[in-house]
């Protein structure tokens, strides 16, 4: 399956659903239209805040953003270093989560939860 350029999904996202012109989408998103022109051809990529405000103004999830341009949330790297070890075993667990489908993601994310409910509930066990 050919896989859309996130600039490209941008740039169709901006002109034929939005109707807005780069300029005026620049304005929107605070910051120059070269700026724009550059993420739209793949020639820069977004800080964080500005990926956020583009998730918001095209109206595409955050989560497809950040995939298209390999950006993890933020939450991911406070997670992954709390602790020594959590700096051991998050790289090991992603290791071994490669290749998992939506349903198998649910599923330990649901596991996850029931884990630390429990470990709420009962922080001597």
């Amino acid at each position: 399956m050919n896989r859309e350029h996130i600039g490209d999904r941008l740039r169709r996202q901006r002109v034929d659903i939005l109707k807005k012109g780069l300029r005026d989408m620049a304005r929107t998103l605070g910051i120059s239209a070269a700026h724009l022109t550059d993420i739209e051809k793949g020639r820069r990529s977004p800080s964080t805040e500005l990926l956020r405000k583009i998730s918001v103004a095209y109206g595409i999830p955050e989560s497809d953003l950040r995939a298209a341009w390999h950006k993890a949330d933020a939450v991911v790297d406070e997670v992954a270093t709390q602790d020594s070890l959590t700096v051991q075993k998050v790289p090991q667990f992603l290791r071994t989560a490669r290749g998992l489908s939506e349903k198998d993601w649910n599923q330990i994310i649901k596991q996850a939860q029931e884990l630390a409910k429990k470990r709420r509930d009962h922080p001597d066990d």
